[in-house]
C-alpha cells in the first residue's frame, strides 16, 4: 500500500469502544468537522464525556492512522440503523458490523484525491482481511444516522470518483466477484 499507515492504537482510550468478536462486513465513511481529529478520536472525546471514535483516520495527504486496537470496536455510528445483506442492525451493532473511517475535513472543504485513493486502498486491504466480496458494503454516516438528517457526513464526498478508484484498486488486487 503506497499510503503510509501509522498504528496509534496504543493511545486509544478504552471508553471510546467496546470488545467485539463480530467480524465487520463493510465500511461506514465519516468526515471530521474540525482540526485535531486524531487526538479527538483517540482520547479527547472520552475525556470530554462524549465517547466517539473510528477504526481509522485518513489525513488530507492520504496518511492513515489505525486508531482502535484489534478486537475493539469504536463507537462511531451513534444512534443509527443499517440494513446489510437483508439484516437490520441498530445502535452499537452498527459500529460493530461496519469499520468506521473518518476523513479529516474542515468545514465544507472537498475531500482530497489522496484521501479517497487511500480509502480505496484501505477497503481493498480490509476485504482481504475479512473476506469481503465485490460489491462491497460502503455507507455514508448520513445513511445510518437516526433520525434521518441528524448527520450529513461525509460532506462533499465524490462518490463517483471514489468508486472509480475503488474499482481500480480492487481489480488490480484480484478481488473476488469482479
Amino acid at each position: 500500500m503506497p499510503y503510509e499507515q501509522r498504528d496509534d492504537s496504543s493511545h486509544f482510550d478504552s471508553r471510546n469502544g467496546f470488545p467485539s468478536g463480530v467480524a465487520p462486513s463493510g465500511t461506514l465513511v465519516h468526515s471530521s468537522d474540525g482540526r485535531d481529529s486524531l487526538e479527538w478520536l483517540l482520547y479527547k472525546s472520552a475525556a470530554a464525556g462524549h465517547p466517539a471514535s473510528a477504526d481509522y483516520l485518513i489525513e488530507r495527504n492520504g496518511t492513515r492512522h489505525k486508531i482502535a486496537p484489534t478486537g475493539i470496536r469504536p463507537y462511531h455510528a451513534g444512534v443509527s440503523t443499517a440494513y446489510i445483506n437483508g439484516r437490520r442492525f441498530t445502535g452499537d451493532n452498527v459500529s460493530a458490523v461496519l469499520v468506521g473511517v473518518e476523513l479529516e475535513q474542515y468545514g465544507e472543504e472537498q475531500i482530497t484525491y489522496e484521501q479517497f485513493d487511500s480509502l480505496a486502498e484501505l477497503i481493498v486491504h480490509l476485504s482481504d482481511v475479512f473476506g469481503w466480496r465485490w460489491p462491497y458494503t460502503i455507507l455514508g454516516h448520513y445513511e445510518v444516522a437516526r433520525p434521518l438528517g441528524r448527520r450529513s457526513d461525509p460532506v462533499n464526498f465524490p462518490w463517483g470518483d471514489f468508486m472509480g478508484r475503488l474499482y481500480f484498486h480492487a481489480k488490480a488486487a484480484g478481488v473476488a466477484g469482479l
